[in-house]
């Protein structure tokens, strides 16, 4: 699986670097660019397009319907980070949604990929599967034009809906365009997707964020991981709902922000000490 990327600061080659992962039928660069422009000066930012979406391929049925096949893609995107800039610069992850699913996987597969994983409006589980295998059946007939109206109400609040209306406009257009059956596999993907028997072993610093008025994820699922995960906590952002990259970017910036320069800090002391 081939994920497309777009670097934000394609310069910044003796920072840290940081992928960014959209929700499910969304544009990374839509949701994450007010984020990366607070980071800028602190991490390299690459955006990654899920499949179907942005502007990376279709899904490959060669490929299973799961969150490991993606979660893999983005390992070898980290590793290419890696080649590129030095096998020592430290690589991190943050997702939104379904990406914040996949850092999940990242976090317990790929441990000595990525010093930090952060996971926003996500858990270990998302939803119940049935309902995952209705909507990918439902967006195989008649696409995900007709999700829009009603997904809006659960990504925005009604006052950031009023305030900020071409915004809301641009973050819907991803959804309305996403390839059809990749957003189907996707769906199918999260439908399996249950990682709460593996958290206790999760070894990297796991950054759960989560929105107050989010109603597509019940903070008692964000909780678990934070609770249970090694080196989990929790951080809640008043007023957002799901969209919490988009409704609420120098929050998230400002704790990714703390979680690059904790880890940061604790890998100079560890090299220090030894």
């Amino acid at each position: 699986m081939d994920l497309h990327t777009t670097i934000y600061n394609r310069v910044a080659t003796d920072l840290p670097v940081l992928l960014v992962g959209p929700s499910l039928g969304g544009n990374a660069t839509h949701q994450w660019t007010k984020v990366a422009a607070a980071l800028i000066d602190e991490a390299r930012v690459v955006f990654v397009d899920l499949p179907g979406s942005g502007l990376s391929e279709p899904w490959d049925d060669a490929d299973p319907a799961t969150l490991d096949t993606v979660a893999a893609a983005v390992a070898g995107l980290a590793r290419e980070q890696k080649a590129e800039l030095g096998e020592d610069t430290p690589v991190y992850y943050a997702g939104l949604s379904i990406s914040g699913a996949i850092g999940l996987h990242l976090a317990r597969d790929y441990a000595d990929l990525f010093a930090g994983i952060v996971v926003v409006a996500s858990a270990a589980t998302v939803g119940e599967p049935a309902r995952w295998i209705a909507r990918a059946e439902q967006v195989e007939e008649t696409g995900t034009q007709q999700l829009v109206d009603e997904t809006v109400k659960r990504w925005f609040t009604p006052d950031f809906r009023a305030e900020q209306p071409a915004v809301v406009d641009i973050i819907m257009e991803g959804l309305s365009t996403s390839e059809d059956h990749s957003y189907a596999q996707l769906c199918r993907a999260l439908a399996v997707h249950d990682l709460r028997a593996d958290l206790p072993y999760i070894q990297p610093p796991i950054m759960m964020i989560a929105g107050e008025r989010d109603s597509s994820t019940p903070i008692a699922n964000v909780e678990l991981v934070a609770e249970t995960a090694p080196r989990g906590e929790l951080h809640v952002v008043e007023g957002a709902s799901h969209q919490v990259t988009v409704m609420r970017p120098l929050q998230v910036a400002a704790l990714i922000s703390t979680m690059l320069r904790r880890t940061q800090w604790n890998r100079v002391v560890s090299e220090s000490a030894d």
